[in-house]
């Protein structure tokens, strides 16, 4: 099997959706599953960021005029359907299905189109880019592929298309909140349940502190430390167990 990564970067202003990800640089959103058909695409995204930028997000997804960066690249009229699976305060988890209209070709459709059965795509949508991975025993068809997404973009959007050396890497680990020792995961649940992440802020660390009965300081410190494993798995793309967990000991007063 070989991976070939299709690339879409957007200009602030050439999609209505893309913008929230531009505005929001904590906002990421990736695959769970996605299976496309000769006409149409189901698939499953969660959504992690901030609560504001959610919240914009939410509202954008709402309103969807047109062909937008979550179902395809040709600005075609919509027909389109969603269902938010899950919400919580720094995440969602949204099925949607698409039905691929003229000029409105999606990297799956097209990849379904040419490959038939047998190849995998997974996507990921930050800033200011949306990326495609494809999985595939056949690179024959990949570049019409490309060339066909290539005539079919808007202005404002530009996309890149590489195979990938090595082999390919679609391991699934994310940072596991049971992998936190128990005091800070609850400390972290406590902060975010009174809203301390919130945009405007609820309460403070010293009023969640409070609320809790446990001293503001140790709140700080296992805070602190949580948000610290969270960043550094979240930029390794994994989770190392072993280093992790001897890095992040509880050992506050």
């Amino acid at each position: 099997m070989q991976e070939f990564d299709f690339t879409v970067t957007y200009e602030e202003g050439a999609d209505d959706l893309m913008d929230v990800f531009v505005r929001h640089p904590g906002l990421y959103s990736r695959t769970v599953s996605c299976h496309a058909s000769a006409d149409t695409m189901w698939r499953v995204d969660e959504v992690t960021g901030p609560p504001d930028a959610l919240t914009a997000y939410d509202r954008h997804l709402r309103g969807l005029p047109r062909c937008s960066s979550l179902q395809g690249m040709g600005g075609c009229q919509l027909d389109w359907d969603h269902e938010v699976l899950a919400e919580r305060p720094t995440s969602r988890l949204i099925y949607s299905r698409q039905s691929e209209g003229e000029g409105c070709r999606s990297v799956p459709y097209l990849v379904t189109k040419r490959l038939g059965d047998g190849a995998l795509c997974r996507a990921q949508q930050y800033g200011n880019t949306y990326e495609w991975n494809v999985l595939a025993e056949d690179d024959a068809a990949l570049s019409p592929i490309y060339e066909e997404l290539e005539a079919n973009l808007r202005p404002g959007l530009e996309i890149s298309f590489e195979r990938v050396d090595g082999s390919p890497d679609w391991t699934t680990d994310r940072p596991d909140a049971d992998d936190l020792p128990p005091e800070q995961r609850e400390a972290l649940r406590a902060a975010i349940e009174r809203g301390y992440y919130d945009t405007p802020r609820r309460n403070s660390l010293q009023e969640v502190a409070e609320a809790e009965g446990i001293p503001v300081s140790t709140l700080q410190y296992r805070v602190t430390r949580a948000e610290a494993w969270l960043a550094k798995n979240y930029l390794s793309g994994r989770t190392e167990f072993a280093a992790e967990s001897a890095e992040i000991g509880e050992t506050a007063p």
